[in-house]
């Protein structure tokens, strides 16, 4: 694992959805992802280079409190480096990764959390669940959250409301279908007339009753109502003037 880039993410949380991982500004897709592990962040070398330009500047300088000032850093530098180095040897976290080399970190404090969240993630990405959705809290003793099941209620309570709306509107739809036969079965076909209603068969069938007035207040301005008075399309006339009126 040499020439990574290691990124760590203190009390970050991630969302899992539809094969992708995302968090903060980031989102990285789980096909991306050529390995993930449990454990200690990557170790990165010791600077030798930022020593050694520092051992040069301290002998090639002429002034004594400039070189007694380098030396004091020659010193500290390391141990602060270490000191940092092993306190991130200590911290176990989660780490993504991808097919770039880059490695994304994520620790936690408690580390029966971060296993738990470990297990998960793995699971996820072997299965491959482009269905599931979960929220993972790094923060303090970390969360897990279950959204799936809402997902899953949430569309089928949309769905639920469609067919009822679909079914309400039976009538108007048949109607709708009966004035677009009509401007079919004529000489010059306006192509823009035909186009308005088939919009509006289609919010009527999506329930979308921003659209569907938009499209009612179309009919009006384009003259369509004359028309379906002539035609008697009273369910059609009674739901424009509703949406309109």
């Amino acid at each position: 694992m040499t020439n990574q880039t290691n990124i760590r993410f203190i009390d970050s949380t991630i969302t899992i959805e539809k094969n992708t991982i995302r968090w903060e500004n980031h989102l990285i897709k789980t096909a991306s992802i050529s390995q993930i592990w449990m454990g200690s962040c990557t170790n990165k070398p010791f600077p030798v280079h930022f020593v050694l330009i520092l051992l040069l500047i301290a002998l090639s300088g002429t002034i004594p409190g400039n070189i007694i000032g380098i030396l004091m850093a020659l010193v500290l530098y390391p141990i602060a480096w270490f000191y940092w180095n092993r306190k991130q040897e200590n911290s176990k976290g989660i780490n993504f990764e991808i097919s770039s080399g880059k490695i994304y970190s994520f620790v936690c404090n408690n580390e029966e959390f971060t296993r738990q969240a470990y297990d998960l993630i793995s699971d996820l990405i072997s299965k491959n669940s482009a269905a599931s959705k979960f929220q993972i809290n790094f923060l303090g003793d970390g969360k897990i959250i279950d959204n799936s099941e809402t997902e899953k209620e949430l569309s089928s309570d949309s769905q639920m409301v469609n067919v009822m709306a679909s079914r309400l509107n039976e009538p108007i739809i048949r109607e709708l279908q009966n004035l677009f036969t009509h401007y079919t079965q004529n000489n010059e076909i306006n192509k823009e007339i035909l186009s308005l209603i088939e919009k509006t068969i289609q919010s009527l069938n999506a329930n979308d009753k921003i659209e569907v007035a938009k499209s009612f207040s179309s009919f009006i301005t384009m003259g369509l109502i004359k028309d379906c008075n002539e035609l008697g399309l009273n369910a059609l006339i009674n739901e424009i003037k509703a949406n309109i009126y």
